[in-house]
């Protein structure tokens, strides 16, 4: 079960993540195309810049204009008769080796003729119809995709300048920021996959004790209804096979009986008010409570079954102490303890009783002298159904007393600990908000 939950979890992680990466790795390489057709415009622009002007035209030497700069990487390889300087390469040569790079052509409307400054990606015998063709254009900037080019055009009077450039240098800077992305997202899903079997088994771990809790449930609750059944099917056993005798010689079958079902009723009882304790909101509505009035009438309610079992009650109680809480669930956290406290309390023990204030603090406080907890079991005293091996043995219970007790607390905002030593035996000491 919890290999099938470790994979659907890593799975459902692995599958959000890489479509919210997905999203964000496409939208960024939108952004860096749309940046690099923007920055091929302008350095097309800035290519141009020079012959801006209506006086900028080509000489029949082919010389920069008057305005243009003088530096060498402006002047046009451009001879009187047209031809260009330079051993010429074959047409493959040029546009494998410079497809990167940007011609520069001049359309005189006058005189209809086409110069071209480099033959890096047009050449003459393609010049006038890569001219035409960028001519009847509607926009200055764009693609033809017949002459698989890009191209940029300014007019200036009779002249039509036009910078272009061969579409594998964008796309080869494309491709390159697409494989560096892929790359990136790859490397990024090897790490999320590997957080994620991390997160797994950190996520698992609450599943795995809840499922460990569910488990040890059913093993106590099995372990509490088995005595008491068992109790009663004996019972009646014994009540079948002894149908003639009078109702009076089979008394002790019935009242164990009797005995078998409150327990399995207290069992249950107790189980209904775990439930609808854990069916409350984090924090309930809490209002001032009498603290020294509910811890009085729980030490005179267990009066009598402290003087049957010769235990001493010992009371400390402040006057007009005032908590917040709810009235229900302070008198049961009250009347649990004390009632805990006699429960392990051996015959002629005593038990001690206090309610007092500290700043803005009020403390609760049972304390029975001649019993403690084993220091294996303070950890799990607030766990649901825990009971040491003694204590199952020497005392009743179903171990969902103190739990019950603990959460009521926690509901009321309070705090519950406890200590137990050979000097001051065990001590529960319940933590409040004063009013």
């Amino acid at each position: 079960m919890m290999k099938a939950f470790r994979r659907r979890f890593i799975v459902l992680n692995m599958c959000l993540a890489g479509i919210v990466l997905l999203i964000a790795f496409v939208t960024i390489g939108f952004f860096i195309g749309t940046n690099e057709y923007t920055e091929l415009r302008s350095t097309m622009a800035n290519v141009l810049k020079p012959w801006n002007t209506d006086n900028a035209v080509v000489s029949k030497n082919g010389s920069p204009p008057r305005n243009a700069p003088s530096d060498s990487k402006s002047k046009p390889s451009v001879k009187p008769d047209g031809e260009r300087t330079g051993t010429k390469k074959t047409e493959s040569e040029r546009k494998h080796e410079h497809n990167n790079n940007i011609t520069t052509m001049f359309y005189d409307r006058n005189e209809k003729k086409v110069t071209v400054l480099s033959e890096e990606v047009v050449f003459d015998e393609e010049a006038d119809e890569i001219a035409d063709a960028i001519l009847v254009q509607q926009t200055d900037y764009g693609t033809i995709s017949r002459y698989k080019i890009i191209y940029y055009r300014v007019n200036t009077g009779s002249m039509v300048k036009m910078a272009v450039c061969n579409e594998a240098y964008i796309g080869s800077r494309l491709i390159r920021m697409v494989l560096i992305l892929s790359a990136a997202y790859l490397l990024a899903m090897g790490l999320l996959l590997l957080i994620s079997f991390r997160l797994a088994k950190f996520a698992e771990r609450p599943l795995r004790q809840s499922i460990e809790m569910e488990r040890k449930f059913v093993a106590d609750i099995s372990h509490d209804l088995k005595t008491p059944i068992t109790v009663i099917m004996a019972n009646n056993s014994i009540l079948k096979t002894n149908k003639d005798t009078p109702v009076s010689e089979n008394m002790q079958w019935i009242d164990s009986t009797d005995r078998a079902s409150e327990d399995m009723m207290q069992l249950v009882s107790n189980m209904l008010t775990m439930s609808a304790v854990d069916s409350q909101p984090k924090h309930i509505h809490t209002v001032p409570v009498s603290l020294s009035s509910a811890a009085e009438r729980c030490v005179l309610q267990f009066e009598s079954l402290a003087y049957e079992k010769k235990i001493e009650l010992e009371e400390e109680i402040e006057d007009d102490l005032k908590v917040m809480a709810t009235e229900e669930y302070l008198k049961r956290i009250c009347s649990s303890l004390i009632d805990n406290a006699l429960k392990y309390e051996p015959t002629g023990g005593k038990v001690i009783i206090k309610a007092y204030s500290r700043k803005h603090k009020a403390y609760y406080l049972v304390q029975n002298l001649n019993s403690r907890i084993e220091e294996e079991d303070l950890p799990h005293i607030f766990d649901r159904f825990y009971r040491s091996d003694k204590a199952r043995t020497l005392t009743k219970g179903n171990g969902l007393g103190l739990p019950i007790i603990s959460q009521m607390a926690s509901l009321c905002g309070a705090e519950i600990t406890v200590s137990s030593n050979e000097k001051e035996g065990t001590v529960f000491t319940v933590v409040f908000r004063r009013v």
